[in-house]
């Protein structure tokens, strides 16, 4: 049989906010793709149900809050094995003017969306915890290039992703380790429900019907990302990619 480029089969995947919304999808999505992945997360028992309902051996799942930083270092040391690929998919959304810019939300934000990645990955190369020719996918946003009004917090730090993405793959080129984000529009999970609360249904609808193919699915976003993790994308990297249904792409 010919080899499958697309197959994760042999790889291990290290994936933050995997037990919720896109990262618990990507971890599903590992799976099938016949990889095996450490998810971390707070609310373990959503993913933990999956492992056990699918007698997945070689996949666990790690109880972590990333904004305990301090604690980042243990966390990689008691990785079990190499890992081939990462996926940093934790974040938090804050809907917020400009001008009541409070410092500590900033700060809140910036710990789980930037700063947390930040530590992990070096912590990640420091310990030799990742395989060469493996593959890294930020979660990003389309809100680091949109500017939509009162999302200033969460679009700083998710243009900060794009940033150090294209860097890190600058610098890890040499060891053929790939480096990408992924700019995903609207997506139903729990932060869009959160965020209809926080607005109104007449404003989301208003939003969603500027979406020729409406908000995305978590599979939308999830599918997409298994495809970097894979040797079939092994010439790719630097990029961010949008993937919103055509948000960006129309007036």
């Amino acid at each position: 049989m010919k080899d499958n480029n697309f197959s994760l089969i042999s790889k291990t995947i290290l994936v933050t906010g995997a037990t919720s919304g896109i990262g618990l999808e990507i971890c599903k999505q590992i799976a099938i793709a016949g990889g095996n992945f450490i998810g971390i997360g707070r609310n373990v028992e959503k993913l933990q149900h999956y492992i056990e309902e699918h007698s997945l051996v070689g996949s666990k799942v790690v109880k972590f809050d990333l904004v305990e930083i301090e604690n980042i270092h243990l966390l990689v040391s008691e990785l079990p094995i190499k890992i081939d690929g990462f996926v940093h998919s934790a974040g938090i959304a804050h809907v917020s003017p400009m001008h009541f810019f409070n410092y500590n939300d900033y700060e809140s934000i910036r710990k789980i969306n930037l700063d947390s990645v930040l530590v992990l990955f070096s912590e990640l190369l420091k310990n030799k915890k990742i395989n060469k020719n493996a593959s890294v996918v930020f979660i990003s946003s389309i809100s680091a290039i949109r500017g939509a009004k009162g999302n200033g917090l969460y679009a700083i730090t998710k243009a900060a992703l794009d940033g150090i993405s294209k860097v890190y793959a600058n610098e890890l080129s040499s060891k053929h380790i790939r480096v990408n984000s992924i700019q995903p529009g609207m997506v139903e999970t729990d932060m869009s429900k959160q965020a209809e609360t926080l607005l109104s249904k007449e404003i989301m609808d208003i939003d969603r019907s500027k979406y020729p193919l409406g908000y995305g699915e978590p599979k939308d976003i999830a599918l997409p990302v298994v495809f970097l993790l894979s040797n079939a994308s092994k010439w790719i990297t630097g990029q961010s990619i949008v993937i919103d249904g055509g948000r960006t792409s129309f007036l």
